[in-house]
């Protein structure tokens, strides 16, 4: 099974001078040889470079770590989830540094990602990123729970600005389902988006190139209706042969 990830990321069209959110994906071999793809989502937490600084860096230094990683290490759930989370401990130092150093407020930036090897999957988050898995059915589920304040609206877990020691990054391990599409998001996406009316769609996104068309239209969708932040999605999917006639 041959698994594809289609990504987009659209600035808002307010006064921010820069898209906060950032997206990376990777396909890359373990060393039992499996597949693996791994996918990250992250929305700065700041209307200054200092939030797109976070969510840049944290998206690269993932990507980066996953290929050291897997290269001398097979894909298991606890194990990988242990090393995710000693990662994003990391990350969260390092930009808190970056904020120490450079700026008088935090750097920082929610998270989302997922792993799978197209058999299992581990999805993660911190912070109000979510991960949905959409069904043929016309079932959604979202299947990460926002880390918000007890307001219900300030985010209460992120990347950066936290002490050290303090990052507790949300797990989720279920198998992957080849019928079902994964989405990762920032909420300038699933904010205002009614899965219903786009579920066709969804389903007709079989290869990557047709996900990236997909989510241009979802980004152009939102925002010709008024959502104002950035907008940042990943599908991933198993891909699908055309059927003839």
């Amino acid at each position: 099974m041959s698994l594809f990830c289609s990504g987009v990321s659209a600035q808002c069209e307010t006064m921010k001078h820069i898209n906060q959110d950032d997206f990376g994906f990777v396909r890359l071999l373990d060393n039992q040889q499996s597949e693996i793809t791994a996918a990250i989502v992250a929305d700065g937490v700041s209307n200054s470079f200092n939030g797109k600084y976070a969510s840049y860096n944290t998206v690269r230094w993932w990507i980066e770590w996953a290929q050291t990683y897997f290269a001398d290490h097979a894909f298991e759930l606890q194990e990988t989830a242990e090393q995710i989370q000693q990662e994003m401990e990391q990350y969260n130092d390092m930009l808190n540094a970056f904020s120490e150093k450079n700026s008088d407020e935090d750097t920082c930036c929610t998270v989302c990602g997922i792993i799978t090897d197209g058999t299992v999957m581990i999805i993660f988050n911190a912070g109000d990123s979510r991960a949905y898995e959409i069904q043929p059915s016309g079932k959604i589920r979202c299947l990460t729970q926002d880390d918000v304040g007890e307001d219900g609206k300030s985010i209460s877990m992120h990347i950066g600005g936290k002490n050290k020691g303090e990052v507790q990054i949300s797990f989720f391990t279920e198998n992957f389902n080849a019928e079902n599409k994964y989405l990762l998001c920032t909420d300038g996406m699933y904010r205002h988006l009614r899965f219903a009316d786009w579920h066709e769609k969804f389903f007709s996104a079989n290869n990557r190139k047709l996900g990236v068309i997909l989510l241009t239209q979802i980004a152009d969708f939102l925002q010709d209706h008024g959502e104002l932040d950035d907008i940042t999605g990943i599908l991933l999917s198993a891909e699908q042969e055309e059927q003839d006639g």
